[in-house]
């Protein structure tokens, strides 16, 4: 199984690259996301006091566990984490099965070191600080209900700071770095070449 991570800040169109592979390489490929293992949000606790944008929001052990899983051919049940409510829907789980390209996108799908080294290949999708804020405003009021007051406030006092400091270093631990995502059609191109000769390449060598 070949597994490739897209990592990139909020808005910056990890899922429409995620996305775009999928399509290319259609039974073959499954996708999963890390915004599916956020932590619960405690009872009592206002959201907007949370940093959703630093690791320590995410479940990165059942992240990882589940990644490991999936590389031994085995399958596992992917949470399902609601933005509106902030909590995991227990009855919502997904099943999801080993493929033979599994792609892994969010924002800090390479933080951690052990998790860097599981993957055959990792994107870092760059795009402007202007542009990702223009579309995690499109997507915060139309999918998750939100105020662009608390949206901006959110952005100002968690996402730039953690973007700084977590996000944008992935940058250079990542095989390509792909400007503006899908957009950039060249630099997308290569990419599904590069993967398709990977998955050629271990087919031939018996590794899939």
């Amino acid at each position: 199984m070949m597994l490739v991570a897209v990592v990139g800040g909020s808005g910056a169109g990890k899922t429409s690259v995620a996305n775009a592979i999928a399509e290319r390489f259609v039974d073959k490929c499954g996708i999963l996301s890390l915004d599916d293992y956020y932590k619960d949000l405690p009872e009592g606790v206002d959201p907007r006091e949370i940093n959703f944008d630093s690791p320590q929001a995410f479940d990165f052990d059942l992240f990882k566990e589940h990644i490991l899983l999936l590389k031994n051919g085995k399958s596992v049940m992917v949470p399902s984490y609601n933005m509106v409510t902030f909590r995991r829907e227990s009855s919502k789980e997904k099943a999801f099965h080993p493929r033979r390209l599994v792609v892994v996108e969010g924002i800090l799908v390479l933080h951690r070191e052990d998790l860097r080294d599981l993957f055959d290949l990792s994107i870092y999708i760059d795009a402007p600080a202007d542009e990702r804020l223009i579309r995690r405003i499109e997507r915060d009021i139309r999918e998750r209900g939100r105020s662009l007051e608390s949206i901006l406030n959110q952005y100002r006092k968690y996402v730039m700071p953690a973007f700084r400091a977590f996000v944008e270093p992935q940058k250079y631990y990542c095989d390509i770095v792909l400007p503006w995502g899908v957009e950039n059609r060249a630099g997308l191109q290569m990419i599904l070449n590069a993967i398709e000769n990977m998955l050629r390449n271990e087919k031939n060598s018996g590794k899939e």
